[in-house]
């Protein structure tokens, strides 16, 4: 008489192997989940920054200067910080945009010449 089946054993195995397969899986896509938004607030950012540059561009040259941190209208986790190298032609003018990330706070720069024309 033969017998057939699976013994505890081997169910226990299968089932471990399984739970380490799911918990694997499910730490990937929390991990996806993460990078995704942090992709986002970074393109966020980028746009915000430049629509403060563009917003400089079109501001009288001697009316450029410091300014914030101050929360973008739009978007209040982010903070806009304009430098303006005061005095000089070209001017170099700094955009800060800063949010805050999970442990921290993280941020972008872009720099850019201004001239008195």
């Amino acid at each position: 008489m033969e017998k057939r089946g699976f013994t505890l054993l081997e169910v226990l195995i299968a089932v471990v192997i399984l739970t380490v397969g799911i918990a694997a899986l499910t730490w990937a896509f929390s991990a996806g989940m993460f990078a995704t938004t942090d992709v986002e607030n970074v393109d966020l950012a980028l746009n915000i920054a430049q629509a403060k540059m563009e917003e400089i561009k079109n501001t009288a040259f001697a009316s450029i200067a410091d300014s914030g941190p101050t929360a973008d209208p739009d978007f209040s986790d982010f903070n806009v910080t304009v430098d303006a190298a005061t005095g000089n032609d070209p001017m170099q003018v700094d955009v800060t945009v800063s949010w805050n990330v999970k442990g921290g706070s993280t941020s972008i720069v872009l720099t850019t010449l201004v001239a008195d024309l």
